[in-house]
């Protein structure tokens, strides 16, 4: 029994730290830029030992690829208990980019890394990133998309490469 409790709250220590890692490189990355973050200053601002870093990340594009991972993550688990099925996809949509602005303004080192560092890189290709901005992006366009969407929404995914 006390290996089991001694077990868990390793592993409650193993992921907080984890968390802690990446919200250092959330807010490192929004306020220095990717390039100009060393794992160093992660490990100084998480307050764990450099080595610590490597116990999660291979090495730093490991770690810079985790981060949209994370934050996208969050992100969902806010925004899908809002979303009741069936309801109107205008109000849904609503919904979507009214979470995405709060979550944004709420973490805007995350909003600087995705909107100033990833999104315009090639790093926004790799599949770790590129599935859950894809699969974003796939939702907000069968929202907008239905018959009864208002057109002026419907023209903004006109440029937009469709859905797989």
């Amino acid at each position: 029994m006390a290996s089991s409790t001694t077990l868990k709250l390793k592993q409650q220590r193993s992921r907080e730290r984890r968390e802690q890692i990446l919200a250092a490189a959330t807010k490192l990355f929004g306020e220095k830029g990717i390039d100009r973050t060393s794992l160093t200053d992660i490990a100084a601002t998480a307050k764990v030992p450099l080595s610590s870093i490597y116990d999660y990340f291979a090495d730093k594009r490991a770690l810079v690829l985790e981060v949209p991972e994370e934050n996208f993550a969050a992100l969902y688990q806010r925004t899908e208990p809002l979303l009741s099925k069936g309801s109107d996809p205008v109000e849904q949509l609503k919904i979507t980019f009214l979470t995405n602005f709060e979550y944004i303004s709420e973490n805007p080192s995350w909003g600087r890394v995705f909107f100033l560092e990833i999104w315009p890189s090639v790093i926004a290709a790799e599949p770790q990133i590129k599935r859950p901005s894809t699969n974003m992006r796939c939702a907000m366009y069968s929202l907008s998309s239905k018959p009864f969407a208002p057109a002026h929404i419907a023209r903004i995914w006109i440029l937009t490469p469709p859905c797989p």
